[in-house]
């Protein structure tokens, strides 16, 4: 697993589409994990909003945080509502891994509606790990249609292994484009 974050990660974010400079949010950061892997592939001239409402796993990143001097990821604490406190147009790319289970059905609408707000038109990036496909009542067919008539198209498709919980697992992963809505 340490290999995994320390190296094979980052090969991989850079694979979905993290680019220097860019402006990324890690919704449902837990731990940090991807906040802190992609926070190396953004470097000085970009951020990551990494936002979650559980104070445990932020504690644990706000340390990491302060141990790693890194400076250029800003801790979002949230209640349990959908809601994104960043603006419109703002944001490069949106990590949204490990979370989408978790949440009912108006949740996810509200979700994804959110995050169609603060994305940048285009060339930009919704990447979602498809993990507890079958559980959960988690569909991937239902997910993708959901997505797509949010104002979305899938652009990739990739199947890596993943950090999840404390181990590393083979993994879907699809990265969309925020389209504009006719």
């Amino acid at each position: 697993m340490e290999e995994w974050i320390n190296s094979k990660g980052e090969s991989i974010l850079r694979d979905y589409g993290i680019k220097s400079g860019q402006n990324i949010l890690d919704f449902g950061c837990g731990s940090g994990v991807y906040s802190i892997i992609a926070s190396k592939i953004v470097g000085d001239k970009g951020k990551i909003y990494a936002l979650d409402y559980d104070e445990n796993p932020l504690e644990e990143l706000s340390d990491k945080i302060k141990n790693q001097n890194i400076s250029n990821i800003e801790i979002i604490k949230t209640s349990k509502e959908i809601s994104v406190p960043l603006n419109s147009n703002s944001i490069d790319v949106v990590l949204m891994y490990d979370v989408y289970h978790l949440l009912d059905k108006d949740e996810r609408v509200n979700l994804l509606n959110e995050i169609y707000r603060i994305l940048k038109i285009n060339y930009v990036i919704l990447s979602y790990f498809a993990i507890h496909i079958g559980s959960y009542g988690i569909q991937l067919n239902k997910v993708q249609i959901l997505i797509k008539k949010t104002g979305f198209e899938l652009i990739e498709q990739f199947k890596r292994p993943m950090f999840h919980w404390s181990w590393i697992e083979e993994a879907i992963v699809l990265n969309y484009r925020k389209v504009e809505k006719k």
